[in-house]
């Protein structure tokens, strides 16, 4: 007859059940520990290849930074140089203008009118002496427009001469407002005076030239 101690047995079964049961735990905690040494190897290797990009971009920025400054400098000097072309066109411009206004002139007068001055003006001289142009204003704003004076390219001309009565002298502005660079013509003043004993008319007369683009 044989016997079998069933205490033993069920002793062993449960020793075999934690054994497994530790086995897996074992497993399972390996397993994580592998997950997260990967995590960290991955992450790791990320940051290293993002330090590596910034290294080399900022390697790239510090190379380029001096064409940067070069191109912003030659920008700098382009504008400079396009100033001083423009001024020489504006002087060119006017230089030319000048010639022609003092050949158109020597037709536009009339007989019996004769020039004693011609005076090139500026803006901020026009305004000191208050010449009525419609388009300068002398009332709340004539600080201002003085203060803006020296910004301005205006160009004027002035023409004082004596005239031997009204008639010639409204035949001489109608000459000088059909000049095609002329686009605004006052008389500022217009006295009778006698000289031997003949009456004349003693005039102060003002012209604004159009303002002209300088050469393409």
């Amino acid at each position: 007859m044989i016997t079998i101690n069933l205490y033993d047995y069920k002793r062993i079964v449960r020793d075999v059940g934690i054994q497994k049961q530790l086995a897996w735990v074992a497993a399972g905690s390996l397993t994580v520990v592998l997950l997260c040494c990967g995590v960290w190897m991955f992450q790791t290797m990320l940051i290293w290849s993002t330090e590596s990009e910034l290294a080399e971009v900022q390697k790239k920025v510090a190379q380029a930074t001096p064409d940067y400054n070069a191109v912003q400098q030659l920008k700098k000097e382009q504008g400079q140089y396009q100033k001083i072309i423009t001024g020489i066109d504006r002087l060119r411009s006017d230089q030319a203008r000048t010639t022609e206004f003092l050949g158109d002139m020597g037709q536009a007068v009339p007989e019996g009118v004769w020039l004693t001055s011609m005076k090139q003006m500026v803006m901020a001289e026009i305004q000191n002496k208050k010449i009525p142009f419609l388009f300068i204003s002398y009332g709340k704003n004539a600080g201002r427009n003085k203060n803006n004076a020296k910004e301005t390219d205006d160009e004027f001309v002035e023409l004082k001469g004596i005239g031997m009565n009204d008639q010639t002298l409204v035949h001489f502005l109608e000459q000088l407002r059909a000049l095609p660079y002329i686009d605004a013509v006052v008389l500022n003043t217009s006295k009778r005076l006698w000289m031997d004993n003949q009456p004349e008319q003693k005039f102060e007369i003002y012209c604004h030239f159009l303002k002209t683009k300088p050469a393409a």
